[in-house]
């Protein structure tokens, strides 16, 4: 019954001065909606930036492409031919952690023509790893195999925005046929559609932006792109995947030493892996956590100042009252427990008025990014992360409270009535 009687206490003296009591609230409110709002935001730009991540691969990945050759090397230049075939096989061979091996040829800007409709895509020559090592989908049919690659075949498979546009309702793409360069290829498969903002697999094509680029192209066979289009063996990228994020640590060197042979010693090469990426992008995250979680750290601070003027300038009009209450039995510890309570009480509401400020600013970041970038990964606010900042809120309240609360506690009955 105390514990209620000194909230109920606490409710009233705060009703009984509204504006002071909302001042002393404004730094705890203004901390609170800091911290959360910084909280969901980096949490979410992470969230983000691992969608992404997962969308280029995953961190099982190395992207292997040509690179100008060290200055020492300068004057071999002539004996670079970049990332050919012969690399493929050689790490396809020699490096038993890599599971998937993707190698890519782009064949270029092309236009791609049925009869009463074209589309200008990039067409690239891929084998059957490519969807494993990207981890893409498909929505119908199959992709390139290996049997496409031996006999060289004239089959392709659409993106999912090509797909649309080309054959736009419930027109079947498999089975068609597409013109490219005046070869006839038949369509063999559509990709499933890619959403940035969702796994592979799900949401819509997209008309713009970075789900339109993820869900555009045709792709046939490799060894169809070297002879019909290219006319030989250098590949525009090399993807390959290993079985576990944590083989990347050895899979690096061993592909390093494999292409040092096959480029005879030239080092016009490099490794690039998504979990270098995302080491980069958590620094990036923890700069952003420590600067904002410091302005926010400063708004609590503050907030606890004005809670503590509130409670010792609270004190001085309740002289007499504290004196009548000891006179007549209170101990030392309910006073202190009273204005204790009263202070969690003024950091409590605080912490929920800083929730549904907070919950307005990051509305208003999200429309102003759905307007600019409609790609773009929305922040949502977590329960946990709103149940820590209304704790954290009390607590810093109820550390505010502390030392009034004691000075309270301390006022001799008698010197509290004859305080006028």
């Amino acid at each position: 019954m105390n514990f209620f009687a000194a909230i109920n206490n606490g409710l009233r003296e705060l009703w009984a001065n509204k504006v002071r009591s909302l001042l002393s609230m404004s730094g705890i409110i203004l901390g609170v909606a800091a911290l959360i709002a910084m909280v969901t935001v980096v949490q979410s730009m992470m969230g983000g930036f691992r969608k992404f991540v997962e969308l280029r691969g995953g961190i099982e990945k190395i992207q292997i492409s040509k690179d100008d050759l060290p200055k020492e090397q300068e004057h071999l230049a002539g004996l670079s031919v970049g990332i050919t075939v012969r690399d493929m096989k050689a790490i396809r061979v020699g490096a038993p952690l890599v599971r998937y091996i993707s190698p890519e040829i782009r064949a270029g800007w092309e236009q791609i023509t049925l009869p009463g409709r074209q589309v200008n895509t990039v067409v690239t020559g891929v084998g059957p790893d490519w969807v494993p090592v990207n981890k893409r989908e498909l929505a119908r049919g199959r992709f390139i195999a290996d049997l496409d690659l031996l006999q060289k075949t004239c089959v392709a498979v659409l993106g999912a925005y090509t797909a649309e546009v080309l054959f736009p309702g419930n027109e079947e793409p498999v089975g068609k046929k597409l013109k490219i360069r005046g070869t006839t290829f038949t369509i063999v498969g559509v990709l499933a559609p890619v959403d940035p903002g969702g796994p592979p697999g799900r949401g819509s094509s997209g008309r713009g932006g970075i789900s339109r680029w993820m869900n555009n192209g045709v792709y046939i066979p490799l060894d169809t792109a070297i002879s019909r289009f290219t006319g030989n063996e250098v590949l525009s990228a090399l993807n390959v995947s290993v079985g576990r994020a944590e083989d990347i640590l050895h899979a690096v060197p061993q592909i390093e030493n494999i292409l040092l042979q096959t480029h005879d010693g030239l080092q016009d090469f490099r490794l690039e892996t998504n979990e270098a990426m995302l080491a980069d992008f958590q620094k990036t995250e923890a700069s952003f956590t420590y600067s904002l979680g410091g302005v926010a750290g400063i708004s609590l601070f503050v907030g606890a100042i004005g809670i503590m003027n509130v409670m010792l300038a609270s004190i001085n009009e309740r002289i007499r009252e504290i004196g009548v209450r000891k006179a007549i039995g209170a101990r030392g510890s309910d006073i202190f427990f009273q204005f204790l309570a009263e202070a969690g009480v003024i950091s409590f509401l605080g912490g929920v008025l800083g929730l549904g400020v907070s919950f307005g600013i990051i509305l208003a970041m999200n429309s102003i990014l759905a307007a600019s970038i409609p790609d773009a990964t929305t922040a949502t606010v977590k329960p946990v992360i709103m149940l820590a900042g209304l704790l954290f809120s009390m607590g810093v309240g109820l550390l505010a409270g502390i030392y009034p609360a004691i000075r309270a506690a301390k006022l001799d009955p008698i010197e509290a009535l004859r305080y006028e």
